[in-house]
């Protein structure tokens, strides 16, 4: 269906120019609401005018009163010099880091010295971020090497107790690939993010890499200077940061192909972060360039009709910038059919280690989307072939997986926004967030790969009719028992194992026959779940009729989901002859009654509350939860901390279940089947915050409520 697109995309698109772009947007220091990334912007404008796009510079307030649905905006920054030296007895200077060398040397968004610079002592504090480290250490006007937490150390080092500045030599260690001292001279991009909040005290910080920091502990260990408040022999640094901070602009870059009718589909990339961050995201920036001037170029000359929705290309500062898009158009927000976000799309497999993925969208909003991006990567990606020919394969990592967030698909994805929007990124990758993410380890292959796929979902999407909603429905429903049998598998193999080892005398308390039953019961849940989700992602590829059309693709329509049906019988079936065989002592447990599920006193909570949504998006703590009492705050983090995994991976999730008539024990079910994980106590206390801040609503259950649009497919 999407060969002759990909044939003329791939006579067209070129990964070496687009390794041009990527090579040019490095150079610029991007950071958001600076004049370096309105630098950035305006090159991507002259890039997409070049192309023969219509282009223009979207320009939102940078300061503390502005906000777009949740997201606080923020000042302008810029910095024009910065250096960090050690001063020695002598009061000679040896320079650690300058600006002007490496832009990421410096913690972005520092606030400025006195002109004349300042010297100070040394003093190191580990876990700076824990007010305990503090104990016996005098840092008033002094600079502090820190460990732990940016953030909090801020706080506590600066605001509480006196520091004028701050030093980290943190690396974020990156499973499987990337620990500390795997990347020794790398420095780590880190910022502060000033909020205006009363009391806050800006300052300044540097940041050195692993080896220097050892090396500072150490000399400062020797000193004296660790844990002491009078050194004999005290470390001094001198500091000089010449920058500001004020009410400016920050800018998105919208450049668009019309197409026949108001509709469009999105491409989006951020366009943001520190000198060079080159894969990080010049790639995806520099990607939708070229994806741009391909599709341009093919629809100008006719080699592709102009398409039935129009092709709007977004270059924005990281979220912030899709929050001001979205939240500065609703009316035309309906129009949006679907996206796809490019973020690290570029890397060199060797150096950087990681997998291309697909990320799919969150199953609380239906879609067709991965699954067309899935299948055309599939094309793609089969570039090799065996001694006969008879076979072809990928000569690259890459994988499709389940929705992660941490990009600008995760705003347009929100049900209560509607674009439902896949990822295109690569990870891990050994130089994420470093100065060692340059221009070398970009890939102008993989950089032509992404931009086939790319290229052909976009048109696909804008030009989609019956015919290809058809043949999209029929490739689902194809897919459709591989992916139960993924998705069951492992928990399958789980239970058998599980009842082998304790069939003599039973599985949490329970004998095995009800175990048996138990597991069952869960087994079911997940595939009803699945298969609620599939009938919702086919059918939302009625988005893509016209009514005329949409009445002959119901009746097709229903025929594919009985065959949807029909595949989750099959495979509820097939799992109780599996089960029912796995010794003579089982056979009987089949005919025991699934049990009935145990409420805990969280859950019986739960079921009496209907949050409801106060603003469309994902909710942007940044800059609300700093207006609770420091006690206030200091619960939540200890809180986050020991239900680590579940706080990162159920807020987002659950405020996407939100629609208005749901409980919180309704959302609690349903994450349990999206994320593997329950944990309802957590749920209660995020919404609890977020209806401290005013970013959510608590009603009861009782109360009737509108789901906004679009809704989520039913429960």
């Amino acid at each position: 269906m999407f060969r002759q697109i990909l044939e003329k995309v791939s006579n067209e698109l070129s990964g070496r120019r687009a390794l041009d772009y990527v090579a040019e947007i490095s150079a610029f220091h991007r950071i958001q609401a600076s004049p370096g990334y309105r630098a950035a912007a305006h090159h991507a404008l002259d890039a997409f005018k070049a192309a023969r796009l219509e282009a223009e510079i979207l320009s939102y307030p940078a300061d503390l009163k502005t906000s777009y649905w949740s997201c606080k905006m923020f000042q302008e920054w810029d910095v024009e010099e910065a250096e960090l030296f050690l001063v020695d007895e002598k009061g000679r200077r040896r320079r650690l880091c300058s600006f002007a060398e490496d832009a990421i040397s410096l913690i972005q968004r520092s606030a400025p010295t006195p002109p004349e610079g300042v010297e100070t002592e040394l003093v190191v504090v580990d876990r700076a971020d824990e007010p305990d480290s503090y104990r016996g250490v005098d840092v008033r006007g002094k600079v502090v090497l820190i460990t732990g937490d940016l953030y909090r150390a801020r706080e506590l080092a600066v605001e509480r107790f006196g520091a004028v500045g701050l030093i980290t030599d943190n690396i974020r260690e990156v499973t499987p690939i990337r620990t500390r001292m795997d990347i020794p001279d790398a420095l780590q991009y880190t910022s502060f993010w000033w909020t205006g909040r009363p009391g806050e005290k800006k300052c300044f910080g540097f940041v050195l890499s692993p080896k220097q920091g050892e090396s500072l502990r150490k000399q400062a260990a020797s000193s004296g200077a660790k844990g002491r408040s009078k050194a004999p022999k005290s470390l001094r640094v001198f500091a000089r940061v010449k920058s500001k901070l004020y009410d400016g602009h920050i800018e998105n870059v919208s450049a668009v192909i019309p197409g026949e009718t108001r509709e469009e589909v999105l491409v989006v990339a951020h366009l943001c972060h520190p000198r060079p961050s080159a894969n990080d995201n010049a790639s995806g920036s520099g990607l939708v360039l070229e994806v741009a001037r391909t599709l341009q170029a093919l629809v100008s000359s006719g080699s592709l009709p102009r398409p039935r929705r129009g092709i709007r290309f977004l270059l924005v500062p990281e979220m912030t910038g899709t929050y001001a898009y979205l939240a500065t158009r609703e009316k035309d927000r309906a129009d949006l059919v679907a996206a796809v976000n490019l973020d690290m799309v570029g890397e060199n497999q060797e150096l950087c280690k990681g997998p291309l993925q697909v990320e799919r969208p969150p199953q609380a909003i239906p879609s067709y989307t991965a699954d067309l991006l899935a299948r055309i990567m599939g094309d793609v990606a089969r570039e090799g072939k065996n001694l006969a020919g008879t076979s072809s394969y990928p000569m690259f990592k890459y994988a499709v997986t389940a929705f992660s967030g941490g990009s600008d698909h995760y705003i347009l994805s929100d049900p209560s926004v509607g674009v439902p929007c896949p990822m295109l990124i690569q990870w891990p990758d050994l130089f994420y967030h470093t100065n060692e993410d340059t221009i070398d380890k970009v890939d102008p292959e993989m950089l032509r790969r992404v931009g086939l796929a790319t290229a052909v979902y976009t048109y696909f999407v804008a030009a989609a009719g019956y015919p290809e909603a058809l043949w999209l429905a029929s490739e689902m429903a194809a897919a459709f028992p591989t992916e139960l049998h993924a998705a069951i598998s492992a928990p399958l193999s789980e239970l058998i194992g599980d009842l082998r080892e304790h069939q003599g005398d039973g599985l949490d308390g329970r004998s095995a026959p009800e175990a048996l039953a138990a597991g069952l019961a869960k087994l079911d849940r997940k595939l009803t779940f699945l298969l609620d989700r599939k009938l919702a992602d086919v059918g939302s590829l009625k988005r893509l009729l016209d009514p005329k059309e949409e009445a002959a693709f119901d009746g097709i329509l229903a025929e594919i989901q009985e065959e949807l049906v029909s595949t989750v019988t099959q495979e509820q079936c097939r799992l109780r002859w599996v089960l029912r065989g796995l010794s003579s002592a089982l056979r009987e447990c089949a005919t025991l009654p699934p049990p009935t599920r145990q409420r805990t006193a969280a859950d019986r909570k739960a079921a009496r509350i209907v949050p409801r949504r106060v603003h469309p998006g994902p909710a942007s703590l940044r800059g609300h939860i700093e207006r609770l009492p420091e006690k206030r705050q200091a619960e939540w983090r200890a809180y986050q901390r020991v239900h680590q995994r579940a706080a990162q991976l159920l807020p987002v999730r659950a405020l996407y279940w939100i629609d208005g008539r749901r409980t919180l024990l309704d959302v609690a079910d349903l994450l349990e089947q999206e994320a593997g994980l329950r944990d309802t106590d957590l749920l209660l206390r995020y919404f609890e915050l977020l209806s401290e801040l005013k970013l959510v609503r608590l009603g009861g259950a009782t109360t009737k409520g509108k789901a906004r649009r679009p809704r989520p497919a039913r429960r």
